[in-house]
C-alpha cells in the first residue's frame, strides 16, 4: 500500500485501470510507461496510478502477475480497487484499457465530487472489451465518459494499426518474448466463446466490416498462413480464395452453432447470411489444419491446452516449433490495442 501525502493529491494525477493476466499487451503497455516516464519530461509532472480491475482474475493476483514478469516499476504506483484512493481522480487523466470491473467501489471511485479532466477509451462503445462485458461495467464505463470534462473513445479499428513485428518485439524486454509467443499461438487457435454480438465479428470480415470492427483472429490467421509456403495450394495463400474441406465446414458450424449464443439471431439481425459468416469461418479452420494445428474440434481460448503455464512448460511440441520457427522468423501478427492507445493517450496531455 501506498501513504497518499498532500502534495501527491495536488500533484496531476494519471490514473490507468488495466487487467493484467488477460492478454499481454496490458504488460507491454506498463513497461512502456514506465519506460517512458524515466526519460519523458511531459510525464514527469504526473503521478501514474495503475489500478488492477476485477473479473477473470483477482485484482492483487494482476499486480503479483506484473511484479513476476516485469519487474519493479519505479515510475509506477500499483493499486486494487478497494486500495485506491477515489480523491485521486478529481482532475485526472485516465485510460482505460481494462473494463471497470470495480469489486463493489463504483461510487467511492466514479463520483461527482471527483470528476476527471479527461478520460480516455481504449476500444468501441458498446463492442469492446474495454468497454465491459458485465451491466456493472459498462455502467461504471459510461458513468465515468459522462462524468469527465473531456472524453475520448479510440475505436477498436484504429487500435489494431501497431503489429508486434519483428522490429516491434526486439524493443521488449527478452521476459515477455515467450508470453507474447504464447499469446499469438492462443489468439491464432483459440476462438471466443460467448454472445456473438460481441465476438462473432473476429473470425468474419463480413460481420467486422459492420461496425468497423477488426476480424482480428481471421487477419491473424491470414496473414500467417500468407507468410508460409505451402505445397499444391492454388489461393496464393490467401484464406479468401482457399478450398474449405467438408472437416473444416464441419468444424466452423460446430463452432457458430454450440459456442456463439444467439448466432443466428444476431447474423439476422444484421443482416448478414449465416451461410457467408460460417464460409469464413470455414476458412479459418481449414487454414489451421493445413498448417497443421488444428484436428477435429474447435480449441476455446480457455482451454486448458492454450494457457500460458503448459505452452511456456515446454511440454507442447507444436508450440515450441511455432516459437522457434514461425514466431522468431515473422514476429506476431497481433496488434497491440493497449500499447497503441497508450501512445495515442500520451499525445493528448501533451
Amino acid at each position: 500500500l501506498y501513504t497518499i501525502k498532500f502534495e501527491q493529491v495536488m500533484a496531476c494525477q494519471m490514473v490507468i485501470f488495466t487487467d493484467p493476466g488477460e492478454e499481454i499487451d496490458d504488460e507491454i503497455a506498463l513497461w512502456k510507461l514506465n519506460s517512458l516516464a524515466a526519460s519523458n519530461v511531459e510525464l514527469s509532472k504526473y503521478t501514474i496510478n495503475v489500478v488492477t480491475v476485477g473479473g477473470k482474475v483477482n485484482p492483487q493476483q494482476r499486480i503479483d502477475r506484473c511484479e513476476k514478469i516485469l519487474g519493479p516499476l519505479e515510475f509506477l504506483r500499483f493499486f486494487t480497487p478497494d486500495d485506491f484512493d477515489g480523491a485521486l481522480m478529481r482532475d485526472s487523466v485516465v485510460l482505460l484499457i481494462g473494463p471497470l470491473e470495480l469489486s463493489g467501489n463504483s461510487e467511492r471511485i466514479i463520483s461527482l465530487d471527483f470528476a476527471p479532466k479527461l478520460v480516455v477509451l481504449a476500444g468501441s462503445a458498446n463492442a469492446s472489451v474495454n468497454w465491459g462485458k458485465t451491466p456493472a461495467a459498462q455502467q461504471n464505463c459510461k458513468s465515468l465518459l459522462d462524468l469527465a470534462q473531456n472524453s475520448v473513445i479510440i475505436d477498436s479499428a484504429t487500435l489494431s494499426s501497431q503489429k508486434m513485428t519483428p522490429g516491434f518485439l526486439s524493443e521488449l524486454p527478452e521476459t515477455l518474448l515467450p508470453r507474447v509467443a504464447a499469446l499469438t499461438w492462443r489468439f491464432l487457435l483459440g476462438r471466443a466463446k460467448g454472445p456473438a454480438r460481441f465476438v462473432a465479428h473476429l473470425v468474419s470480415p463480413s460481420l467486422g466490416a459492420l461496425k468497423g470492427r477488426p476480424a482480428s483472429n481471421y487477419v491473424a490467421v491470414d496473414s500467417v498462413y500468407q507468410a508460409l509456403p505451402q505445397d499444391n495450394d492454388p489461393s496464393d495463400g490467401a484464406l479468401k480464395n482457399i478450398t474449405v474441406s467438408d472437416k473444416a465446414r464441419e468444424i466452423a458450424e460446430s463452432y457458430s452453432s454450440q459456442c456463439l449464443e444467439g448466432f443466428t439471431d444476431f447474423c439476422s439481425e444484421v443482416n448478414v447470411d449465416c451461410d457467408i459468416v460460417i464460409t469464413e469461418y470455414s476458412q479459418v479452420m481449414e487454414g489451421l489444419l493445413r498448417l497443421g494445428w488444428y484436428e477435429d474440434s474447435v480449441l476455446i481460448s480457455d482451454d486448458p491446452m492454450l494457457q500460458d503455464d503448459l505452452l511456456l512448460s515446454g511440454s507442447c511440441e507444436k508450440f515450441n516449433k511455432f516459437q522457434e520457427g514461425v514466431f522468431k522468423n515473422i514476429g506476431s501478427p497481433l496488434p497491440c490495442y493497449d500499447y497503441t492507445a497508450l501512445m495515442k493517450f500520451i499525445e493528448m496531455i501533451k
